[in-house]
């Protein structure tokens, strides 16, 4: 990424969630990584600063040496992502230890969560989500909130959660238009199914961290529905 920001990963520990943290690392931005299990996420963390590690760059002479101590910026942070009191503490932590976020990745929600977890409690997580750190992120220069939707499959549950998601996040945007003039609100809807691949997950991450690197508005993937939402 031309641009450096520090990013916020809710929900780390989905296969989205990984892919948009080494996407965001790789382009040498400082990631926060959010979950439940704080043991899974330093697994994953780790995982993340051995394949994003840059081993190599080019000197004054135009040859490859190796560099020292390039490792993304990483940290690890514990939070119940379906407690709204533990996510209001999150954020008075992070605001705390490290002062605020560019950009707000929610990826809370599972495939296989019972219908009324799906149907209101998920919701109600990237509500409480974006509501604990939207006070932090308007005081930036410029910032984005991404909410990542439960992977839909058939089921009418998944479909309304998904819909549901994207309401509210277009509902934010409405609501903050007057206020604010650099926020940008992205909706992301992964499809559930044989073609929802690892591979296909990467190049979602890449498409949206381009995305936001080039402050684009909208973009276009085949697997995801295009309902991305700018408040100008």
């Amino acid at each position: 990424m031309d641009k450096c920001f520090l990013q916020q990963i809710a929900g780390v520990s989905s296969t989205l969630g990984e892919s948009l943290a080494e996407e965001f690392a790789k382009g040498g931005c400082s990631v926060i990584c959010v979950d439940n299990d704080l043991r899974y996420v330093e697994e994953i963390i780790a995982r993340l600063r051995s394949r994003c590690c840059r081993v190599e760059g080019i000197g004054p002479d135009y040859r490859k040496h190796e560099l020292e101590n390039e490792k993304p910026t990483m940290m690890a942070y514990e939070c119940d992502l379906l407690d709204r009191h533990a996510i209001r503490e999150i954020a008075r932590k992070v605001e705390d230890e490290i002062g605020g976020v560019d950009v707000l990745v929610t990826c809370a929600g599972r495939p296989n969560q019972d219908i009324f977890d799906m149907a209101s409690t998920t919701l109600m997580s990237h509500y409480w989500m974006m509501l604990a750190f939207l006070p932090l992120m308007l005081r930036r220069d410029r910032a984005y909130v991404v909410g990542v939707t439960p992977i839909a499959s058939t089921q009418d549950v998944y479909l309304g959660s998904r819909a549901a998601i994207a309401g509210l996040m277009e509902s934010l945007g409405q609501e903050l238009s007057d206020r604010s003039s650099h926020l940008t609100f992205l909706t992301i809807s992964p499809v559930a199914g044989d073609s929802c691949t690892r591979e296909k997950e990467q190049q979602v991450a890449k498409e949206v961290v381009q995305a936001i690197s080039r402050d684009q508005c909208v973009i276009g993937i085949s697997w995801c529905s295009k309902m991305l939402y700018r408040i100008r």
